[in-house]
């Protein structure tokens, strides 16, 4: 696994993320950032990420997005379910070139992905805090299986009755903790993607996100003792 930060397609920002150690960023796009492309491509060349890229959700530029997708070379692209039976097929034709995973992120249920993921090869973007909200809880014998399907994940630092809505993964240690083991269990080995607010994203928070996930990692690998 590797944690990512989320954020917009910002110079300063991705100073700060660069600078807390992290290596891997998902850059949220609204229609208005594709229409600035050229700026928005040499911002993110300046670093040395690995990206993932969320597609918008006020627009429809797929060309733009995939423009966008290779000259960065990003390994994934998400989706939300918000476009028409035929802009899905020509979302698939304009992305066919590319070697970027096309990920449909769950927003209401698990199942919404499937149609999209069977009829065109999509893959899952298994989104944490919305599974936790559809299923009032945490449950192992469900979430194992969706899991394993999954070529991305976002997580936040939300559990079922909290109010850590888009907050980082570190915010309830304890939980996230127990959600990466889950992930680990799963044998899912991709990008972890801590969805935090505009307010949370500043250098201090993601040093301790930074800080938090590789102690995480370190727990888990730690031989037990007799």
């Amino acid at each position: 696994m590797i944690i990512a930060a989320k954020c917009a397609p910002e110079e300063k920002i991705l100073k700060d993320i660069e600078k807390a150690g992290l290596s891997a960023v998902e850059l949220y796009t609204g229609i208005d950032h594709l229409y600035k492309l050229d700026s928005i491509k040499q911002i993110c060349k300046k670093f040395p990420f690995r990206y993932a890229v969320h597609a918008p959700n006020d627009g429809y530029e797929p060309e733009l997005l995939s423009e966008l997708v290779d000259a960065i070379g990003a390994e994934i692209v998400v989706f939300h379910d918000i476009y028409w039976e035929d802009e899905w097929g020509h979302i698939a034709e304009v992305f066919k070139p590319s070697k970027v995973k096309i990920c449909i992120e769950n927003t209401h249920s698990a199942h919404e992905p499937l149609k999209l993921m069977r009829r065109y090869g999509f893959k899952r973007c298994l989104d944490l805090e919305h599974l936790q909200i559809q299923c009032a809880g945490v449950y192992e014998d469900e979430f194992l299986p969706v899991m394993r399907q999954a070529s991305h994940i976002h997580m936040t630092g939300y559990f079922y009755g909290s109010d850590l809505w888009h907050t980082h993964i570190h915010q309830s240690p304890e939980h996230s903790a127990y959600m990466l083991n889950l992930l680990k269990k799963a044998n899912y080995s991709g990008f972890v993607v801590s969805e935090a607010r505009t307010s949370l994203q500043t250098y201090d928070e993601f040093k301790r996100l930074n800080d938090f996930f590789i102690n995480a990692m370190q727990n888990f690998v730690r031989p037990h003792r007799c």
